[in-house]
């Protein structure tokens, strides 16, 4: 709503350098109260990967319109719009696709701050399955097309953003 954006304006302005953007330190610190976690280390992985897929410009800074942009989505955002920012978040390196290496790294740091026992093997076994079936040309790597085609078969990839959102609910009660 109008109201939030205001809202938020006035935080990301409180935070923001002399050039109106904000770094990752100050992008955690503003959303840190907004989005939860099972564990202080995957809410710091979480936030880390958010405001590299919200960075749509790469320049390790945010200006309010892509800080607006990446929450409306995050927050709001219709499946597709949703899809497309949880494959900016497991592509680590901004190529455009996703390698294994990228899931697996994502997936052993999240599973790791929630269970004791070392998962890197489950997580591997997992990755290279979901490669297998859906690498449909073969090039190693998923493309936004492939990735949407595994969001189908493994809906947890893109449902894993909506479980650290507080809803508006709640964020309004603290």
């Amino acid at each position: 709503t109008s109201q939030e954006v205001l809202r938020l304006q006035k935080e990301f302005e409180r935070l923001a350098d002399d050039d109106f953007t904000i770094d990752k330190t100050d992008f955690k610190k503003t959303l840190e109260n907004h989005v939860h976690c099972w564990s202080a280390g995957a809410q710091y992985l979480f936030l880390e990967r958010l405001f590299d897929a919200f960075d749509l410009d790469g320049n390790a800074r945010i200006d309010f319109r892509e800080f607006i942009q990446g929450l409306s989505v995050f927050m709001k955002g219709t499946p597709e719009e949703k899809m497309e920012l949880s494959f900016r978040l497991y592509d680590i390196d901004k190529s455009g696709s996703i390698e294994p290496k990228e899931l697996v790294k994502i997936m052993s740091q999240m599973y790791s701050a929630f269970y004791n026992e070392d998962q890197t093997q489950r997580i591997r076994d997992l990755v290279y399955q979901i490669f297998e079936d859906l690498d449909i040309n073969g090039d190693g790597s998923l493309s936004i097309h492939e990735y949407k085609l595994m969001a189908l078969k493994e809906p947890m990839m893109i449902d894993f953003i909506d479980q650290f959102l507080i809803p508006i609910q709640e964020q309004e009660r603290t």
